[in-house]
Parts: structure tokens; sequence; C-alpha cells
């Protein structure tokens, strides 16, 4: 009757323990699914296989595409994850090496001959973290308060590595998507010859400095730059040099704007820049600073200025009233700014 009672006692205590161990395995799943940052998916799988499986150490190693290892994350006996200080500190030659390989499914032993590390701390194991068919990671073990580790054990391992390989799949897709998506938007809004704000990137710019402008009642200038004689550059060099010219032509621009002003190729070779917080006499020095940075590279521009809000309160009447000066100042021999003429004063035209 006593061993009666001590069997069912100790069948009870396995049933509570494996209890224990799935509440636990549940919670992980339920934390590592919630989130899409990698290191917080790795870090709960490592503290989850402590807390369940009393593994007083648990690693997470990186399988690269070439197939090299790296020691990445590691779980201490207080629960602690922190980053591995040596990503080579393991045995190259080893049961860790014949699971990243898929040589073997996974791989228990015990401190010796074919242990992964070379302080394996009483029994180990190494379960893989496949997706896609692929090896992604390896998950180790050691240092069991248990002298063998059991099979339902391995089976739990085995279920916190398939849960992160997909979890960490996921993040890595989610990852590449929203690089992807970046990328796409950067390129919307990029000029592909020149590199800066294209024209549908500068309408968002404006109407931001528009409203801001109007609210703070300050004044900006809106200015345009034509680059002179870009048909004869055209012409007698070619479309490679035309371009060479508009290139140097936007990077001489972006160089000297100010912090907070926008440059944008408006169209062909028209380009803009939004001079934020300028009033007429901003807009002088600047306008003259950038025909002076131009004519040090051998490039000559046409410029037209209007100014919010005495020349307009919206992107169309600023361009309209900057373009109409443009004009005249085109008009008045190339290689000049004028203001609108609706600014205050009357219009300049820069030396020639």
């Amino acid at each position: 009757m006593k061993k009666r009672l001590a069997s069912l006692e100790a069948e009870r205590n396995e049933y509570a323990q494996q209890v224990e161990e799935l509440f636990v395995l549940q919670q992980v799943f339920s934390t590592i699914n919630s989130t899409l940052d990698i290191n917080d998916i790795l870090s709960t799988v490592l503290r989850g296989v402590h807390e369940a499986l009393t593994f007083r150490r648990v690693m997470l190693f990186d399988v690269q595409q070439d197939g090299t290892i790296a020691r990445r994350l590691e779980c201490d006996e207080e629960g602690n994850v922190t980053r591995s200080g040596d990503e080579q500190a393991y045995r190259h030659e080893s049961t860790l090496k014949d699971v990243a390989t898929g040589s073997l499914p996974l791989a228990c032993g015990a401190a010796g001959s074919g242990a992964p590390l070379d302080d394996t701390r009483g029994s180990y194991c190494v379960v893989p973290l496949v997706a896609r068919n692929v090896v992604r990671g390896l998950l180790y073990a050691d240092d069991s308060p248990k002298v063998e580790i059991g099979e339902s054990s391995v089976r739990m391992l085995l279920d916190f590595a398939a849960q992160a390989a997909v979890a960490m799949e996921n993040a890595r897709l989610y990852e590449e998507t929203r690089h992807l998506l970046e990328e796409t938007q950067r390129l919307a809004l990029t000029d592909a010859l020149t590199g800066i704000s294209n024209r549908r990137a500068l309408h968002e710019l404006f109407d931001h400095e528009l409203k801001t402008a109007e609210r703070y009642q300050t004044s900006l200038a809106f200015v345009i730059l034509d680059l002179d004689d870009l048909k004869h550059i055209n012409d007698s060099g070619g479309h490679s040099l035309g371009d060479l010219a508009l290139k140097r032509f936007a990077q001489v621009l972006t160089r000297n704007a100010r912090r907070g002003d926008i440059v944008a190729r408006y169209a062909g070779d028209e380009f803009v820049i939004i001079m934020t917080h300028s009033d007429r006499a901003a807009a002088t020095k600047g306008v003259e600073r950038m025909m002076a940075a131009l004519q040090g590279q051998n490039l000559l521009a046409s410029v037209g200025v209007s100014m919010f809000p005495d020349d307009g309160r919206d992107e169309q009447s600023l361009f309209f009233a900057a373009d109409e000066a443009l004009y005249d100042a085109k008009m008045a021999g190339k290689n000049c700014y004028r203001f609108s003429r609706g600014a205050e004063r009357a219009p300049i035209c820069s030396a020639q």
C-alpha cells in the first residue's frame, strides 16, 4: 500500500511539473507572438527554457547562410539574458556543427569529447531553429539539476525552438518588407539623377512649411533656379555632360543651403529652394551665396524669388510669382536674380 501511495505521489508530482512547464511554454508563445523584435523574441525563449526546464544556462547561436555559427545570446542561472562577449567561444568541431549542418536532428550528451563548449556543464542538449527548411539558429541548454535530460524536456526544447524559428522568420520578413517599403517611398520622393527631393516631395514639404509659416507668422522665400545654357551644354558635350552639370548643380545647392532649407529638382533644369524663416534681406544674402558658389563651379543660373506672405499665401501663387521673376532675370541677360514685382522693393539684378 505504501509503495502504491509513493508511486501515485511521484506520478502526481510529475504531472504537476508537466503542467507547470506547459503553462510557462504557453506564456512564452503568447509573448513571442506579440512582438516582431527579434531580440525580444529570443530573450523570451531563453528565459522560458530556463524557467520551464530549470536549465541553469541557456544559449542561442546564429547560423549564417554560409554555415558560420556565432554565439549570440545567453541566459544565466538568475534568468538574465545578455549578449555573448565572444561570438566564437565554442568548439568548432562538435555536435553543435553537426546540428547546424543537419547531420544530426539534435544532440544531447555530457561534458567531454564532442561537447559544444569547453566548459560544458553536466548534461547538455542542442536543438535547431528551422524555418523554411533552413537552420537559422541553435538553442543550447546545459547545467540541469537532473542527471539526464528526459524525453519530455527534449520535446519541450524542440517546441521552444520551433516557435522561436517561426517568430524569427516572421520578424525577418517584416524587417525586409519594412526596409523595402522605406526604400520604395524614398525612391518615390527622390530625383533619380541628382539624388535630391523631387517635385512630389517638394509639394509635401512645401505644404508643411507654409502651414508652419502661417501659424507662427514668419516669412519664407520661394526660389526658382534655372541652369543657364543647358541646351548648349547638351549640344556641345552630349546629354551625359548635361547630366553631369545637373548633378553638380544639385550638389552645390545642397552644400550651400542652410540647415532647414528645402532643396528640390522641380523639372528639367529647374531647381527650387525654400528658404525657411527668411525675410527679403536673408533671401538676398542666400541667393547671392548660391550664385557665387555656382560660379565657382563654372555654372551659371537665372533666379526668381517670391516671398511669403507678400507675393502669395499658397504654393501656386508663390510659384507663379517666382516664375515671373525668373523670366525677368532671363530677359535681363541670365546669370541674374530678380525678386517678384509684387515685393515691397524694386527688383534687383546681380552684376554680370
